[in-house]
């Protein structure tokens, strides 16, 4: 991978070589005037979620670059400005575009690394963390489940037929989830997903992870949060205990902002994620 020229602090793309192709980054330089606190690898969310977040990554990446953190953002493949199509994308494949770009940022950071994975690539973070140095991660609004977050893409494609559907068009996920099975693959909002990367995905789940000691902020959005997610976090938290990791968990009353067709700021999560980042790097 080739590294992007390091001045004065701003954001920088670029592309680096991986099997197959290439993939899109965003390099944010760290603020050289306070004192480096380490690097930050951004996981991005699922499908049509990547482009509907990149607002709040984007700003997020600026406020802990000014805090002094390195921080990568990657297009994983088949997704985004990276090569291949979607329907090429794999579970695997994405975690060893993980695996690069962490190396890329050891090589250039000496602090501690954090992942940082929203909605799906929250999962994602997690999965890839089991077999990698981590100092902890930041989660937002992560899925806890792979099936749950399938399972809710192909609602996506049901409320798509309703409008037009014929008589004999699929009326559940289950049903969606035979077609998919019998055609091999699916088309949702433009995105085609392949059997095997369901498969992968579906066969995830955070209470089936191991994590290494480290640190978990995971920040919820909601007015209120659910009793379901704040009894699922809790059950993480000693489970993980077990085996020296640290979970906190923070609500946040701010907007859906991985949703919907406009592209929405939700301020409450940025002021939530920088004051407590803002402080230790733990």
């Amino acid at each position: 991978m080739n590294a992007p020229l390091l001045s004065t602090p701003r954001v920088e793309p670029f592309f680096f070589d991986a099997e197959p192709g290439t993939r899109f980054c965003l390099y944010h330089a760290p603020n050289p005037h306070v004192e480096p606190r380490g690097a930050i690898l951004y996981v991005h969310p699922f499908a049509e979620e990547l482009n509907r977040t990149r607002r709040m990554a984007s700003l997020q990446s600026r406020a802990f670059a000014a805090m002094g953190y390195t921080v990568l953002q990657i297009d994983l493949f088949g997704c985004g400005d990276s090569c291949g199509e979607f329907n090429a994308g794999r579970w695997e494949l994405w975690k060893l575009d993980l695996g690069v770009a962490a190396r890329w940022l050891r090589d250039r950071t000496n602090g501690p690394l954090l992942l940082w994975g929203v909605r799906l690539g929250g999962l994602l973070a997690l999965d890839f963390a089991q077999h990698a140095q981590v100092a902890g991660l930041i989660l937002w609004q992560p899925f806890m489940s792979g099936r749950a977050c399938i399972n809710q893409f192909l609602r996506l494609r049901l409320a798509e037929l309703q409008q037009n559907a014929p008589a004999n068009a699929p009326r559940s996920t289950a049903a969606l989830r035979a077609q998919l099975a019998v055609h091999g693959v699916i088309e949702v909002g433009g995105y085609e997903v392949a059997v095997p990367l369901v498969k992968a995905i579906d066969a995830c789940h955070a209470s089936n992870i191991k994590l290494p000691p480290c640190t978990v902020h995971w920040f919820a959005n909601g007015d209120p949060v659910s009793p379901r997610l704040i009894a699922t976090a809790g059950a993480l938290a000693t489970q993980w205990a077990n085996d020296g990791v640290t979970l906190h968990f923070h609500t946040v009353n701010g907007a859906e902002f991985w949703g919907g067709d406009d592209v929405i700021e939700c301020t409450a999560l940025l002021d939530a994620t920088s004051a407590v980042f803002s402080g230790s790097a733990s």
